[in-house]
This record gives C-alpha cells, structure tokens and sequence, in this order.
C-alpha cells in the first residue's frame, strides 16, 4: 500500500510514519520551522513538494493551508465562543482577591485581565483568545509553543484575526477578549456557536 502523504512527512521530519499527526509530529515541524535560516529550510521544501506549495523553505500561512486540508481540518473547529477579560470579569476578580482569596480561586469568578503568556487581554484595540491546553498541544506540541499563534475565528459569517494570548479550562470552548468580541459585534457575557482555526 503507498505510503500517505502525512506519512511520507513524519519519515522526513523522523517520526514515527503512522499517518496520525499528534504531538511529536507537531513539535518535529515547529523544530524545522524554528532553525530556518535566511536562505530557507531543505527539510521544509522537501515537505512543501509533497503538499504542492512553493518549495521555497520558508513555513508560511499557505503551507500551513496546505497542511490542514491534508489532516482535514481545513474546515476549522467547532466550538462555543465566550468571554473573557471584560470589564465585569475585571471587577469580579478584584472583588475575590479584596477578600484574600488565591488566583486560582479568583479566576473561577472572574478575571485579572492579564493573559497568561504576559498580555493585557482586558482591552478593545488588539483581538485576542484563550484556548484550551489539549488543543495547543495537539497543534503546537506544548501550550508555550502556541503563545501569541495567529488563529481566525467566525461567528455568523463574521471573521476576527486574534492571537492565542490565554488557556481556557473548559473543552469545546474559545474566549474572545472585549477586542476581539467588538470585532465580531459581540456583547459581553455571551456564549455563541464559531468555527475557529489555527492560521
């Protein structure tokens, strides 16, 4: 039986070729994506000949294009789109924490408008999102590697470009910070149906 293209790409990146692209296989392309130099990527060009894009050896939006359709995600991830990091949310962690309460008590209330990877998520001028740790993972090999990775969000035909700034604990579910929640013309708290995907 020929060999996949997804398993012709773990033998060139010298993971295990089972055609399931999980989290060694993630973290071997972000490698190579990681030690491009100025004149390109030989590994990455080998993997953009199989995937049909310019073979130039530099990883970019059209190569990753090419790369989801392959694992079939082309189409994006269903999820509940909520918020995060809006002035309620604010206020509700500060009142926690006037109370001498820990942050992990507090962030089960609110929020300290601070996303996890060091950005002020508590503003409407920069769209940014919280995705869960399976799913940084799965992606990126480890939740540090997703940090500040570009991803598109829809609801009702409306697009936001944001970045992933924060971890949300519950599956299935995306938070937008207040500018990306504007973006899409979204009043906070809701919780609505989106299709999401890494860029």
């Amino acid at each position: 039986m020929a060999k996949s293209d997804i398993e012709k790409i773990q033998q060139i990146l010298g993971t295990e070729p089972d055609g399931i692209w999980g989290p060694k296989s993630q973290a071997a392309l972000n490698g190579e994506i990681n030690k491009t130099a100025d004149e390109g990527n030989p590994t990455l060009q080998e993997i953009q000949t199989i995937l049909g894009v310019e073979a130039d050896g530099f990883w970019g939006p059209e190569s990753q294009a090419a790369l989801n359709e392959e694992l079939g995600n082309s189409e994006g991830f269903s999820a509940t789109a909520s918020s995060f990091a809006d002035p309620a949310d604010v206020v509700a962690f500060k009142k926690c924490k006037a109370q001498g309460k820990t942050d992990q008590q507090c962030f089960k209330v609110g929020d300290n408008g601070i996303g996890q990877f060091g950005k002020i998520t508590a503003q409407e001028d920069t769209p940014m999102v919280a995705v869960h740790a399976d799913d940084m993972k799965a992606r990126w090999g480890s939740v540090n590697a997703a940090a500040h990775r570009p991803v598109t969000v829809t609801v009702k035909g409306n697009t936001v470009q944001a970045t992933v700034e924060d971890r949300i604990g519950v599956k299935g579910r995306i938070d937008l910070n207040p500018a990306a929640a504007k973006a899409l013309g979204l009043t906070p708290p809701f919780l609505v149906p989106c299709v999401w995907n890494w860029v």
